[in-house]
């Protein structure tokens, strides 16, 4: 026979558990308002505003030119801008390549800026701008020693055939040209006269230029000692001295010959 409970030896046993119940209720409301008050504390606080904003990578323009842009400043709400959005408005300046917007630690915002890289100077008139990888004219007051001056190259279908040659171009190389001047008219499209700073002159196709300046520091070694003169590239490799091609004396022996090429 089954045995019969009583409901008074119940009511403890159900009044215990109807407290735990109100207890957790009562618990859960507590901190949903302790959560709801510390968000309000936190975005009245200035723990919830911009605090630093650093910039990384920037040389065509001042890094106060990309904060600017951004929109974003000291005192701006934390969470008030996507980073997507910061980064697509910035890669949409001239000159940048990429962008990345992170949020840091508590409060800071970290810019990095990634440019398209200067290959060379174009002078117009005595101004100058850069010419950047990507075949696109930048206006720049800047000038650096350790990149080319370009001159005469207007057409934009050049402009990118020569920045594609000189990227492929060794730095150590690259740093010895002084200046390219687009010499190409009629037949002869692609022609370019090189003005080197070792003092020598070099006349080169623009489709073979980084093809034949691999070759560059062998061919002026064989000549150390001669007087300086014109290296030919257009087709093979010659040399002839100044003297013989501008006149003003005679040209020392055995110049004016093909100068061997030896590959690496």
């Amino acid at each position: 026979m089954d045995k019969v409970i009583d409901i008074e030896e119940r009511i403890p046993s159900l009044r215990e558990k109807r407290r735990r119940k109100t207890n957790k209720k009562f618990l859960f409301i507590i901190a949903i308002f302790f959560i709801a008050l510390l968000v309000l504390l936190y975005f009245q606080s200035p723990y919830s505003k911009v605090g630093e904003i650093v910039t990384n990578g920037a040389h065509l323009y001042e890094d106060t030119y990309y904060i600017e842009k951004s929109g974003i400043s000291s005192g701006t709400p934390y969470w008030s801008f996507s980073t997507e959005g910061v980064q697509k408005q910035l890669a949409s300046i001239d000159g940048v390549k990429e962008v990345t917007v992170t949020r840091k630690l508590l409060r800071d915002i970290d810019i990095a800026i990634i440019e398209w890289e200067t290959v060379a100077y174009i002078e117009d008139k005595g101004n100058y701008s850069l010419l950047l990888e990507n075949g696109e004219i930048f206006r720049s007051e800047n000038i650096s020693s350790n990149i080319p001056i370009l001159n005469h190259v207007d057409d934009s279908d050049v402009r990118k055939k020569l920045t594609a040659q000189l990227l492929k171009i060794d730095d150590e190389v690259l740093h010895l040209i002084s200046e390219i001047i687009y010499t190409g008219s009629g037949d002869d499209h692609d022609t370019i006269t090189v003005y080197m700073d070792d003092g020598y002159e070099v006349r080169a196709i623009i489709q073979t230029f980084a093809e034949s300046m691999v070759y560059y520091p062998e061919i002026t070694s064989q000549l150390n000692g001669l007087e300086k003169g014109i290296i030919d590239m257009e087709v093979g490799t010659f040399f002839s001295p100044f003297s013989e091609v501008y006149g003003g004396g005679e040209g020392e022996e055995g110049v004016g010959d093909e100068v061997d090429e030896e590959s690496e």
